[in-house]
């Protein structure tokens, strides 16, 4: 949790003692997980909205359709020689690419939720010196970190900063990566 003003006040008034610069990391780190939950709770009702205003929408094109193929070839030719079952059915598949689209927030949540848990993970772990100043410590905590990561990108960039690649390294080769594949997989759904 992080202090409110009256535990910053008091703890800019406590002795030098009380303070160390671990409890400052891990607060820090905190302040970075709390920012991320806050996102991402904000972002599920919009998303959540969204996916139902097209899931929606789909359902109304699918209905319009069904009601255009009862239509008598006079009623047709009276609206102008549409052809309003093809439009219906682009207006569908359109409708469906958008709802598969928002796939994307699943996979972005469950990237934050890594994050939120590295994030609380490392707080705590810092503020303990005796097992923050042992290497086999580290290892241990990036082999229980290493666990939680399913897609592939997170699992690269992982592999990339325990092998001592710097974060822009890391983002370029991932940016790269994923440049490459929206080229060579239009229109393929990737699961995760």
């Amino acid at each position: 949790m992080l202090p409110n003003s009256i535990e910053i006040a008091n703890a800019e008034a406590a002795p030098l003692a009380d303070w160390t610069p671990e409890q400052q990391i891990a607060q820090m780190l905190e302040l970075c997980e709390a920012q991320v939950e806050s996102a991402t709770c904000e972002s599920d009702l919009a998303v959540d909205s969204l996916v139902k205003a097209f899931s929606g929408l789909a359902e109304t094109a699918r209905a319009m359709k069904a009601a255009a193929a009862k239509f008598t070839p006079e009623q047709r030719a009276a609206l102008g020689d549409l052809d309003l079952k093809k439009q219906m059915e682009a207006i569908e598949r359109q409708m469906t690419s958008a709802v598969v689209a928002f796939q994307f927030y699943d996979k972005l949540t469950q990237r934050l939720g890594h994050v939120r848990y590295s994030l609380s993970t490392l707080a705590l772990f810092v503020c303990d010196r005796a097992q923050a100043t042992q290497r086999d410590q580290w290892r241990r905590l990036f082999t229980t970190l290493k666990r939680l990561y399913r897609t592939e990108e997170e699992k690269q960039i992982f592999q990339m900063m325990v092998e001592g690649a710097s974060a822009d390294e890391a983002r370029d080769h991932i940016h790269q990566s994923t440049q490459t594949i929206r080229v060579g997989t239009s229109g393929d759904i990737e699961l995760f």
